[in-house]
């Protein structure tokens, strides 16, 4: 008995072994996302060509085919003429509006010189990120 009135005069308790030790609670952490940069547009796919109908040294009649598409802006065209190159049909600027699906635009070229010219008939194609360059040369290599 004089343990028991030891122990209480000392403040000590009894424990039992069945008593569980509080463990720290961990939340599951959700791994963070980043908002990636959203990606730019591809350039529309054009493709500029020549079709020649008549080809004299003083008459021209060409075809101008721009394949193209798809393409969330309007397109350019336009012709750079060389010297002494008169146009007798067609347009030498016009824009090709937007589209969601492949496309095919032909324009039809009348021309007149006194000579086959020297230099190249260019066809410049604009469009977002992309221009095309097509040289027609007259029969010259």
């Amino acid at each position: 008995m004089r343990m028991w009135v030891l122990a209480a005069l000392l403040g000590v308790t009894a424990c039992t072994c069945d008593e569980k030790k509080a463990s720290p609670v961990v939340a599951p952490v959700e791994p963070v996302k980043v908002a990636e940069p959203p990606t730019p547009p591809l350039p529309p796919k054009v493709v500029a060509t020549w079709q020649q109908q008549v080809l004299t040294p003083t008459r021209m009649e060409l075809g101008a085919r721009v394949d193209y598409g798809p393409s969330a802006s309007p397109i350019t065209v336009q012709l750079e003429l060389p010297p002494g190159l008169q146009v007798k049909r067609g347009r030498t600027f016009f824009t090709l509006d937007p589209t969601t699906e492949a496309k095919s635009h032909l324009e039809p070229l009348s021309f007149a010189s006194e000579a086959l010219p020297v230099q190249d008939l260019v066809l410049v194609v604009t469009g977002p990120g992309v221009t095309v360059r097509e040289a027609y040369k007259f029969g010259r290599r």
